[in-house]
């Protein structure tokens, strides 16, 4: 394999940080919206709420690891499963519901920490 130089781009650089900085000052919206979707999932099952948090938690749980913001990939998975099973079966069960919201308030102290960070 031919070795190709490799140089220093200030502008690749500067766009990361960029994207990064829109990640982590986005963070805490997604929170919001999640926990509005929840809101809206403890009165009656609405199906766009829980695509909301299916989407929401799966592109999280996505971008998350790439960022290097670990703590928050578990949580995001564990919503985003079961917010899939939700959109698949058209409804939700209390259970699935607290477990949701706990892992909402895991997701979020791992939101603030991974900002003070």
């Amino acid at each position: 394999m031919p070795d190709f130089p490799i140089e220093e781009d200030a502008g690749y650089a500067d766009s990361v940080a960029e994207v990064r900085r829109e990640f982590c000052d986005g963070l805490p919206n997604r929170i919001r919206l999640l926990e509005a979707a929840v809101a809206v999932l403890q009165d009656a099952f609405d199906s766009q709420a829980a695509e909301a948090i299916y989407f929401q938690s799966h592109s999280l749980k996505g971008t998350a690891g790439a960022f290097g913001a670990d703590s928050l990939v578990e949580p995001a998975r564990e919503i985003s499963v079961i917010a899939e099973g939700w959109v698949k079966q058209g409804r939700t069960t209390s259970e699935a519901l607290s477990e949701v919201q706990r892992e909402l308030v895991r997701l979020t102290q791992a939101v603030t920490d991974y900002l003070k960070g």
